[in-house]
């Protein structure tokens, strides 16, 4: 039996709890799928009641929007990171192709398949980080060696996230074959993507 010390709830500032009750959730996402998140499993999770967590996220639906606006903001921060390297064309790829960049974003497409109810605003912040990450991209590379109507920066930022996503996806669970031949062409075609010097 625990002492009265033992039972003695831990007090947390506002901002903390939420953060807490975010990571719980991506956690659980990650680890177990998007169906595996409840208010209560959360609570669960944290040694708290699902009265506090149902506090600061009334519903499981609030809880998944607010870590999706929580990921897709950390991926941007991330990117402009990411986007300061000497190949930011090459530094993209990787980036894009990494596991840690998939299993999360892979959870939220399942659940806007099944919770219409979130369906469009996963998908419009989605599209609204989109245009972000290509708005950055474009600026960071200072424009490609082929027709911009050929190949605008949306096609290549989306292709490069998809085919990225897909390997890394793959990869998760054992699956490799073509990978390292996929990755070499898109290395080899990113290269030959890049805008030539100017003459001196």
């Amino acid at each position: 039996m625990l002492s009265a010390e033992g039972r003695k709830r831990i007090r947390r500032d506002p901002d903390t709890t939420r953060k807490l009750i975010l990571d719980a959730t991506e956690t659980l996402m990650v680890e177990e799928g998007y169906a595996a998140v409840s208010s209560r499993r959360v609570a669960q999770e944290l040694g708290l009641n699902a009265a506090t967590v149902h506090y600061y996220y009334p519903t499981t639906d609030d809880m998944f929007v607010a870590l999706h606006r929580r990921m897709t903001e950390r991926q941007l921060e991330e990117l402009g990171k990411v986007l300061a390297s000497d190949d930011p064309l090459q530094a993209f790829w990787r980036f894009q192709s990494s596991s840690a960049q998939t299993a999360l974003g892979v959870e939220f497409l399942a659940l806007s398949n099944h919770r219409k109810a979130i369906r469009d605003i996963l998908a419009g912040s989605t599209n609204e980080a989109r245009d972000a990450q290509v708005l950055r991209l474009d600026q960071a590379i200072g424009g490609l060696a082929v027709d911009p109507t050929v190949l605008p920066p949306i096609a290549l930022a989306t292709v490069l996230v998809a085919v990225g996503r897909l390997l890394a996806n793959e990869e998760r669970v054992g699956i490799t074959r073509g990978h390292d031949e996929v990755r070499r062409f898109v290395a080899w075609a990113l290269d030959n993507l890049r805008r030539p010097a100017p003459a001196r």
